[in-house]
């Protein structure tokens, strides 16, 4: 069953559009962000808090390296937001600072808000595939 299930979401990746690929990626990133606040005060766990910090930051540099900064100021501001996003996992990781997760969090929930209305938009302008280069994702 396993194998199979496997195989969905790996079809449902190579399939999906780019607006999609981008949703999956901040999902990714809240999910394992709110796993790594659930344990955090909890130092026998501390390992597993940080390798859900490192899947955090994994998903992030996805986001930020899809950025294609010679587009405009969205993409550089996104590219800033990104960074200080990493760096304060990093910060919350070696000075056990939860709250920095917490707001990373909230930082990541709007950003992804955001783009589902941005793609629920473009899809309603148009039946053709999503472009996001204009706003400086690269596909």
């Amino acid at each position: 069953m396993k194998q199979g299930y496997t195989a969905y979401r790996s079809a449902n990746i190579d399939t999906a559009d780019q607006g999609k690929l981008i949703l999956i990626t901040y999902d990714i990133a809240i999910k394992h962000a709110k796993l790594a606040l659930e344990i955090f005060d909890d130092h026998k766990q501390l390992e597993t808090r940080t390798k859900h910090l490192f899947k955090t930051q994994d998903a992030i540099t996805e986001l930020l390296s899809a950025l294609r900064l010679d587009v405009g100021d969205v993409a550089q501001n996104l590219y800033r937001l990104y960074d200080y996003m990493l760096r304060s996992l990093v910060d919350a990781n070696v000075k056990n600072n939860k709250n920095k997760v917490t707001e990373v969090i909230g930082y990541l929930e709007t950003l992804r808000e955001a783009w589902t209305e941005a793609i629920s938009k473009v899809k309603q302008q148009s039946s053709s595939p999503i472009e996001m280069n204009s706003v400086g994702i690269s596909g």
